[in-house]
């Protein structure tokens, strides 16, 4: 047998073959943090640190932090197993009513196509097992502390590209706080557009545009998402805007623009 066993290999060699062992899968990985839409069956997300926390009326969630070094993932989740906090699935929100385990992670069973629901709700909370570019395991968890106080800052804004489910609503944009570092932000239908110009659809300002700014120098005239996005689409150069934004969520939730001569000296 050992003969045999010896001649096999020394034809290997001879035939310039060499057995290769087989590779093993990859270890699953865990991450926490705000999953965005990235397109059908796709998410995006910024792994956060979680910290195990007890809310009110013994709910349990987790606390989010940045983590040195986190780049966002992008994972496929067609065949992942979803579990949300809501007790059906199809809510479109908890309405006082938790199904939450002692870990603080959702128990109702759901199907991928209920997170794509969940995602025309906006971005959402969630601890994720996957591995390689796929999602194995999906479950939402409770806001609670997760939620963060936003933050406001003047900076330099450019829009990157299209967001989902719904491109003229939703979009990806960069910005860079004055004194700060550049960071990617996602916005979607509840995002709050706020003009310097008289006409909601007219190009960013320029210093002929006709402006209503109030005392800052920054917009005072409400618009829509849809039409927030088509003037975005339209830039062709950095532009400086005033921003309410949550770093955590990766969100921008307003968008001011600002006239040429506007306080530059940063958000309070």
């Amino acid at each position: 047998m050992r003969l045999l066993a010896s001649t096999a290999i020394l034809g290997l060699i001879a035939t310039g073959l060499t057995a290769v062992p087989a590779q093993a899968s990859s270890s699953p990985k865990v991450a926490y943090g705000w999953a965005w839409p990235d397109g059908k069956g796709r998410l995006r997300i910024v792994p956060r640190a979680a910290k195990p926390v007890t809310m009110h009326y013994g709910i349990r969630s987790f606390a989010l932090k940045p983590m040195a070094g986190a780049e966002e993932i992008r994972l496929d989740y067609t065949s992942a197993s979803f579990y949300r906090t809501t007790v059906t699935c199809e809510a479109k929100d908890n309405a006082g009513k938790y199904a939450v385990s002692a870990k603080g992670l959702g128990k109702t069973a759901c199907a991928p196509r209920d997170l794509a629901f969940v995602f025309t709700l906006g971005p959402t909370l969630v601890r994720i097992v996957y591995n390689g570019t796929r999602a194995t395991t999906i479950h939402q968890f409770w806001a609670g502390v997760a939620t963060e106080r936003g933050k406001v800052a003047f900076g330099t804004l450019r829009y990157l590209g299209d967001g989902t489910p719904d491109p003229s609503i939703s979009g990806i944009v960069t910005f860079t706080p004055e004194g700060g570092q550049p960071m990617k932000l996602g916005y979607d239908w509840m995002v709050g557009f706020v003009r310097v110009t008289e006409a909601c659809n007219a190009d960013w300002l320029t210093r002929t545009d006709p402006r209503m700014p109030d005392e800052e120098g920054v917009g005072s005239i409400a618009c829509s998402p849809r039409q927030m996005t088509a003037v975005l689409k339209r830039l062709k150069h950095p532009v400086l805007a005033k921003i309410h934004y949550s770093p955590l969520a990766g969100s921008m939730d307003q968008l001011w623009e600002v006239s040429p001569e506007a306080r530059q000296s940063g958000g309070s």
